[in-house]
């Protein structure tokens, strides 16, 4: 599963079920307000697809201890990226919006309390960044990748970029649709961070997925950031 832990009406999950081949089967994608909500989605669909054994989450799962705040694997994934993509993509945690910073380690406690009650197997948790990953697999598409998420676009504009977006991971044979293809920019986020969370758990897959190290406040526990450096 992928998350994308917005504000009202734009806290987005993504479901992908494995059966040991490509592609992934493309289950479920919404958009919720809170932590709340997206907890009893998880938790309801644990065990009608079969185990939940990835989640990634598109927000910073360690910080910084330093005064910048950056932590080293920041440092490590704006040297990673391609030279297009700007530098407020990679900023310090305590520089990022407090839906981010404070809803995605929120989550992942709240999943971790639930698997502890027995209501669900603990899944492993990651740390995406969606905008890199398509950066790294779409440079190709680099006005879409710039723009779904650019303030000042329209929202046709904005929809058009994430549709084309969704098409790189079909055409790629990565995902096949099985229910509404996401439709908003923290969706197609949620999106990318399943991809991810399917490459790290599953390396049979032919996803390449590039790990750099977290930082050492874990208030989630020990967590790796991981971002999709090329489809198979």
């Amino acid at each position: 599963m992928g998350v994308h832990p917005g504000g009202r009406s734009s806290f987005a999950i993504c479901g992908l079920f494995w059966s040991g081949r490509l592609p992934a089967l493309f289950f479920s994608s919404r958009s919720y307000s809170c932590v709340q909500e997206v907890l009893d989605n998880i938790v309801g669909v644990s065990g009608e697809w079969g185990q939940i054994v990835g989640i990634a989450v598109d927000a910073p799962l360690t910080w910084s201890a330093t005064s910048s705040g950056m932590r080293g694997c920041d440092k490590k994934l704006r040297a990673h990226v391609p030279t297009w993509v700007p530098n407020s993509w990679v900023r310090a945690p305590n520089a990022q919006p407090g839906a981010a910073t404070i809803q995605g380690p929120a989550l992942v406690w709240s999943l971790a309390h639930e698997a502890k009650r027995g209501l669900l197997e603990l899944p492993f948790f990651y740390e995406g960044h969606a905008r890199a990953s398509l950066a790294l697999i779409a440079p190709d598409l680099r006005e879409a990748v710039l723009g779904y998420r650019k303030r000042g676009v329209d929202a046709p504009t904005r929809r058009k970029y994430a549709h084309r977006l969704v098409e790189r991971t079909i055409e790629s044979g990565i995902v096949r649709l099985e229910a509404p293809r996401p439709t908003t920019a923290g969706e197609l986020d949620a999106l990318i961070c399943a991809v991810t969370a399917l490459g790290t758990v599953h390396p049979e897959s032919g996803l390449v997925i590039r790990e750099l190290t977290g930082d050492i406040i874990r208030p989630v526990g020990k967590r790796s950031l991981h971002i999709i450096d090329a489809l198979p």
